[in-house]
């Protein structure tokens, strides 16, 4: 089957949205329907200056999958975590046309 990289981006902020850098964020992916979170990349990853960690992974399409971002909390900041639910993946494609005068 066909597989397709995705990129997933997780933004950790506090509650005024002021990025909060060099945080530790885990990342999970799994098939729509699993109960088994899958480690994306290799947890934790490390939010920048924006507050963002950034990682790619290789899926079978066409498939549905799950995308999870957690923050175990600190001394200074309360845990959080965020999902997107369902997320349709499909293969690409490439159009073409051709014009032949007659």
């Amino acid at each position: 089957m066909p597989t397709r990289t995705v990129q997933v981006t997780a933004t950790l902020t506090d509650t005024d949205g002021n990025p909060l850098s060099g945080k530790p964020i885990n990342l999970y992916y799994r098939e729509a329907g699993s109960t088994t979170w899958n480690d994306l990349g290799t947890n934790p990853h490390t939010t920048d200056a924006n507050g963002q960690v950034t990682d790619s992974i290789d899926l079978t399409v066409p498939g549905s999958y799950d995308f999870r971002a957690e923050f175990p909390g600190d001394d200074q900041y309360e845990a959080s975590s965020a999902e997107l639910l369902n997320q349709m993946i499909k293969a690409k494609t490439q159009l073409t046309i051709t014009v032949t005068p007659l």
